[in-house]
C-alpha cells in the first residue's frame, strides 16, 4: 500500500501552490464561512504559529465537518503566509465525536 501511495504522490503531486495563491475572499471553511484572508490574518497579525491556533482565532475547522473539508487547504494557506513547511503548520485536531452518528431520540432519528 505504501508503494502505491508513493506512486500516486509522485504521479499526482498535491498542488500546494494553488491553495497558497487563492484570493483573500475565497471561502475555505464552508461550515463557518472562513476565508483565505481570515486564515492569513490569523497567521500574520494574530500570530497563529499553526493551524489549531488559527482555528481558535478564526474558527477554521470548527464546523460540522470538523476540518475534514477545509483542514488541508487551511494549513497550506497558513504555511504559505508564515513561509514555513506544511509539516510545521500541523493539522486540525478533531473534537469528539470523531464521526457524527445518528441518534434516536424519542423514536425520531436526528
Amino acid at each position: 500500500m505504501n508503494a502505491f501511495r508513493h506512486g500516486l504522490e509522485t504521479g499526482f503531486p498535491w498542488p500546494w501552490k494553488n491553495a497558497a495563491d487563492l484570493p483573500d475572499e475565497t471561502v475555505i471553511c464552508r461550515c463557518e464561512n472562513v476565508t483565505a484572508g481570515d486564515i492569513r490574518r490569523a497567521a500574520g497579525p494574530l500570530d497563529a504559529p499553526e493551524i489549531n491556533r488559527a482555528k481558535a482565532f478564526v474558527r477554521v475547522g470548527m464546523g460540522r465537518c470538523q476540518g475534514r473539508m477545509c483542514g488541508l487547504a487551511g494549513a497550506e494557506i497558513l504555511a504559505a503566509a508564515r513561509n514555513i513547511p506544511i509539516e510545521e503548520a500541523g493539522r486540525i485536531r478533531s473534537a469528539a465525536p470523531i464521526k457524527p452518528l445518528p441518534a434516536k431520540i424519542r423514536g425520531i432519528m436526528t
